[in-house]
């Protein structure tokens, strides 16, 4: 496994790598040094330090240098950006290294000196070059950054190090005795190898990111090797131990390994995310002034350089760094008028942005507010026990809802036969499309839809949505939504987003309206289930016992007389056996719709059971209720001479009445008082009125029990 880049020493390789039968590149590389420095040794020790064991020896140093070329080659196609350049030069650094190598291995196997020992100092020493311009590169990639700009930072650096060096070693050692010049160079190598280890020392405490720290840390730990084998070498050299030197040869072989361990151990960070970097002043001041001070470096040397090369080649190099110098700060002035125009259009994106995002929350908490609504309408809504209760509600909580508009609700009655218009609001509302007409579910959604606003010459602009109300795959109702005129200098793209809301609005309340008018159906549906007689619609014996027992608790409270009817038809078994089931149910409907329309509305007929009717009357007293229950009985005397085609014969009924208070006090006896002076008219002959005869304490243990 490779380290992250800014760990400059190689983690060790997991076992399952190991185990699995194949080394680690790292490995292999380690391996390789490893046994070129057995090799090299191994050459001394069987030819000794003459000519064929240095040849050998100094053969593998420049295997060691084409080994460490090839690492550092890898990372820098790894590399992009600043880290790219960094490796680049940092393979130059191993190319220039290898010059030297490659001139001393053919004065040795030549047997004869290509070039001096002052010389090979001298092109030892030009490895510095590359590591300068790598102290100048920038930290990490930036948008700021434009790449020319660093190419012409780096090409300003190349000329002042080339000057330099030709200055400070190679014109002085032209005018030097060959000793003289060897003694100068070793003095200035160890110091050139002492003055880089101490920059990239300092540079490093300028490397904040960790990407750049990395590199800089790895590039020290070569350097450190460079000084240290430096230092060691020029000694042996100084103090003439030749044999000592030519076994040092293995010593020249650790900055090679230390550069391939430090090049190919690097992995490539995860990119930054990219932002505009923050220059201040000082970071200008800065930059220009190490401009300046590398041309007044060229000035210094110019003197030098025209005395041995002429005013021509002086000329032209100073010319070519005036150029770079002019097109760096050219380039860097266009950059920082792309940055500003960028960091304005961003900033003008980013308002832009903000303004958006308000809208969306505004317009959030816009609809979060008209949910709320819907949400409290559709609890009320399910509150309601009647449609008029919930048709009363409506109109305000739609006001609420549809601001600026008007609109109506037309809902089929329980039959579903006819639309009656139940609600409106708003200045102008519409009218009811289906009001006072056979109402039908085509009919409704051929006026469902949206109707955008249209503007004309005479008419005002108005939006309209209808819904149809739909429950349980049946349509009840239309909810129509209308905008209300608009001024002439109304801001139309806002109504067009209002009249959207409205509409989406329009479907959620048209949907709990709907459910709601279906739930209350239902329920009705299911207390007339509960409380009626299905076949004559009267009240049920059920619905007979509650209301007997809570008006007779109001009689008694209000001190007020309740009378109680109890009517059963003559004959009946024989009327059904004569006619059949079909004409006694026919005969059941008609006493039940003669009950209903000869009593007061407040007055409660019911069916008790069979042939049995009950008809309860709240506040009537004795003598009213004996004239009442003869003008029933005589009224359903009649029906045979009223209905001849749907009775075919004459149907006479007994009647017995009991009255609360009049007859008895007690509420529980008043059902079977009547029901004994019923038994009393049958015995007597039938089609007859028998009023029960008041009872006392003393009697209710005579009153016989109620028939079943």
């Amino acid at each position: 496994m490779v380290p992250p880049s800014d760990t400059p020493f190689p983690v060790e390789t997991p076992p399952s790598r190991r185990r699995g039968g194949f080394a680690s590149p790292l490995h292999v590389i380690v391996a390789a040094f490893a046994g070129l420095m057995a090799l090299q040794a191994m050459g001394y020790l069987i030819f000794g330090t003459g000519q064929i064991g240095r040849t050998i020896s100094e053969f593998i140093v420049v295997l060691h240098n084409l080994l460490a070329l090839a690492c550092a080659w890898i990372a820098f196609r790894r590399a992009q950006g600043a880290a790219a350049l960094f490796w680049f030069l940092f393979a130059v650094t191993q190319v220039i290294l290898l010059v030297p190598a490659a001139m001393l291995l053919s004065s040795t196997l030549l047997a004869q000196s290509i070039v001096s020992d002052a010389t090979w100092r001298v092109l030892y020493c030009l490895y510095g070059a590359p590591i300068l311009m790598m102290l100048f590169l920038p930290a990490a990639d930036r948008a700021a950054r434009l790449k020319s700009e660093v190419f012409l930072d780096l090409f300003q650096v190349g000329v002042v190090v080339i000057l330099a060096f030709t200055t400070f070693f190679y014109l002085p050692v032209q005018q030097m005795l060959p000793a003289d010049a060897l003694l100068r160079n070793l003095n200035v190598s160890n110091l050139q190898s002492l003055f880089l280890l101490i920059a990239v020392l300092v540079r490093l405490q300028f490397a904040r990111l960790p990407a750049a720290h990395g590199l800089f840390l790895r590039l020290g730990l070569f350097l450190f090797t460079c000084a240290v084998v430096t230092f060691v070498g020029n000694w042996i050299d100084q103090h003439g131990y030749y044999s000592l030197s030519a076994w040092w040869d293995l010593g020249w072989a650790l900055p090679y390994v230390a550069a391939a361990l430090v090049a190919f151990t690097w992995t490539p960070s995860a990119a930054p995310h990219p932002g505009f970097e923050s220059i201040g002043f000082s970071s200008f001041l800065g930059k220009n002034l190490v401009l300046v001070a590398i041309l007044f470096s060229i000035d210094m040397m110019m003197d030098k350089w025209k005395a041995a090369h002429g005013a021509f080649l002086t000329n032209l190099a100073v010319s070519a760094s005036l150029l770079a110098f002019t097109v760096r700060l050219a380039l860097t002035q266009f950059h920082q008028q792309q940055e500003i125009a960028e960091r304005k259009a961003a900033q003008e994106g980013l308002s832009a942005a903000n303004e958006t995002i308000a809208n969306l929350l505004d317009d959030a908490r816009v609809d979060a507010a008209a949910i709320a609504l819907v949400n409290q309408l559709a609890g009320l809504l399910q509150a309601c026990s009647s449609r008029d209760e919930a048709f009363r509600l409506i109109p305000e909580r739609m006001a609420r809802l549809f601001p600026g508009t008007s609109g109506t609700l037309t809902v089929f009655n329980a039959s579903r036969t006819r639309a009656e218009g139940v609600a409106e609001w708003g200045a102008h509302p519409p009218p009811h499309p289906l009001a006072g007409h056979d109402a039908s579910a085509s009919r409704v959604h051929d006026l469902t839809g949206e109707t955008p606003a249209s503007s004309g010459p005479s008419q005002p602009e108005r939006a309209t949505v209808s819904v149809p109300l739909t429950a349980n795959a049946e349509t009840v109702g239309l909810l129509i939504v209308q905008e209300d005129p608009l001024p002439a200098d109304a801001l139309l793209p806002s109504q067009a987003t209002e009249f959207s809301r409205h509409t989406q609005m329009a479907y959620a309340v048209a949907e709990q309206i709907s459910l709601t008018i279906a739930n209350l159906d239902l329920r009705e549906a299911l207390r007339v289930q509960a409380t009626r007689d299905p076949l004559t619609g009267l009240y049920n014996r059920r619905y007979l016992q509650e209301s007997l027992e809570r008006e007779g608790h109001r009689a008694r409270r209000h001190r007020r007389s309740l009378a109680l009817l109890m009517v059963d038809i003559d004959h009946f078994k024989r009327y059904n056996d004569a006619f059949g089931h079909a004409a006694g149910d026919e005969a059941l409907r008609l006493v039940a719709k003669t009950l209903r329309r000869m009593v007061r509305a407040e007055d409660l007929p019911c069916r008790y059971g069979g042939e049995e009717f009950v008809v309860l009357l709240p506040d009537c007293p004795l003598q009213n209720a004996a004239l009442r229950a003869e003008e029933i009985r005589q009224g359903l005397k009649d029906l045979h001479a009223e209905h001849a085609d749907e009775l075919p014969c004459l149907v006479t009924v007994s009647i017995g009445v009991a009255v609360f208070e009049e007859t008895t006090d007690q509420l529980e006896l008043l059902l079977k008082c009547a029901d004994e002076a019923l038994y009393q008219a049958k015995r007597g002959g039938r089609d007859r009125v028998v009023v029960a005869q008041p009872i006392t304490p003393m009697s209710v243990d005579s009153v016989p029990h109620l028939r079943t």
